[in-house]
């Protein structure tokens, strides 16, 4: 709009300066055209621009035997579009970019909905993209009434041909949210992994009062980039949550596809920016889960194996980690059937990176013979089986 508007200007001004000029001459019009062209030329340098053809005008153009007035002037017009040119956008990014508040529908976020609230600020903003708008960052703490005491979301919208950033953030009083939002033009910046917001915040409306409820939590605060990702962490409270409710997800269930969603609960206090220090409760909730297919290979084989045996999950979780070094006062542990040993942060490093040594011999396209070995932790410290391709299956479990 702005350039059909500004160049519906020039040619307007270009002919009126035609039709006052002093003498007749040839090609005067294309003249003129020439000269306000000449005047809007700009040089950019690093998203500086700068009125080169007017400069160009000034040092080599001032001494304009026929027709001079009209000449100047359409030279000057062109100063006046490059201006316009520079001005108008600057003024609209700022008005657009303007910081805005928006009251909240609900302060309670187990009375309220995410996703409506989302809705009025894209109604307030006049946010014209209804799809596509996706979710980088998501933090609330509440109370134990389930009171707001912070919400931040940060969200990229990657229309063409602008990529816009917005920042939501609850206003001191807890009645409203503070929103900013940033414009770029589109190619400066790659296409994003992350979800849809409005996918994930009807998932995160599915979090209910019951499924927080613990009378010793003064606080909770949940967190989340939106992304749906790879999930296999073992051995934490991890749950599903779904319009079924909350579920617990088992350790045979991983690996999954989710969004997840850091759950902190803490009995003690927050500060004035809504931040817990220390997390007394730790829960993973998983949204949207589908269960992860894994194409079996050799690569593939122990992890298809976890799934299907206990006991290989068991023992692989009792040698990684914590079960097998630890580190204290600055001193570095790693343990051997009941026995201490003090090692080098090297070894120690290497110890965690590099075992369980894992030896995998294919025999044919549907059978893998596996030994798993880490001569760390409590024995046995050698784990072997075969793995068929046919459903899969574990046969032959032996620990030595």
């Amino acid at each position: 709009m702005m350039e059909l508007f500004l160049f519906m200007f020039s040619i307007t001004a270009v002919i009126i300066l035609y039709r006052k000029s002093d003498k007749e001459e040839p090609y005067l019009f294309l003249k003129l055209l020439g000269y306000t062209i000449l005047g809007a030329f700009m040089l950019e340098i690093n998203s500086v621009k700068l009125p080169l053809g007017f400069v160009v005008f000034l040092l080599f153009f001032r001494d304009i035997p026929t027709n001079a007035w009209g000449k100047k002037r359409a030279a000057y017009l062109g100063l006046a579009i490059f201006m316009l040119s520079v001005i108008i956008p600057f003024v609209a990014k700022e008005w657009y970019e303007r910081p805005r508040t928006v009251t909240l529908q609900q302060t309670n976020f187990y009375e309220g909905s995410l996703l409506e609230e989302w809705k009025n600020i894209k109604k307030e903003l006049d946010v014209q993209n209804v799809y596509g708008v996706k979710l980088t960052n998501f933090r609330v703490v509440i109370d134990k009434q389930g009171n707001y005491e912070r919400l931040d979301l940060s969200m990229i919208d990657e229309s063409h041909p602008y990529t816009v950033f917005y920042w939501i953030r609850l206003s001191e009083d807890g009645e409203a949210v503070k929103v900013k939002r940033s414009r770029y033009e589109a190619e400066q910046w790659r296409t994003s992994p992350h979800t849809e917001v409005d996918f994930v915040l009807t998932q995160f409306d599915l979090i209910t009062e019951s499924m927080l409820k613990d009378d010793r939590m003064n606080y909770y605060e949940l967190n989340s980039d939106g992304q749906r990702m790879g999930y296999a962490v073992r051995d934490r409270e991890n749950f599903r949550v779904d319009t079924a409710g909350k579920k617990e997800l088992q350790n045979s269930e991983l690996p999954v596809d989710g969004i997840v969603v850091d759950v902190c609960g803490t009995d003690g206090a927050i500060d004035e920016h809504g931040t817990i220090f220390e997390c007394d409760k730790n829960e993973h909730y998983l949204f949207d889960v589908m269960e992860r297919e894994v194409e079996l290979n050799s690569g593939t084989v122990l992890e298809a194996a976890r799934k299907i045996s206990p006991q290989i999950d068991q023992w692989l979780t009792e040698h990684v980690g914590e079960y097998i070094g630890s580190e204290k006062d600055g001193e570095f542990i790693l343990r051997m059937d009941g026995k201490e040993k003090p090692v080098s942060e090297q070894e120690y490093i290497k110890a965690l990176k590099e075992t369980p040594v894992v030896e995998v011999k294919e025999e044919g396209e549907n059978k893998w013979n596996v030994k798993v070995e880490n001569p760390y932790g409590e024995a046995p410290h050698v784990m072997e089986f075969e793995l068929i391709r046919e459903g899969p299956e574990v046969l032959g479990l032996q620990f030595r």
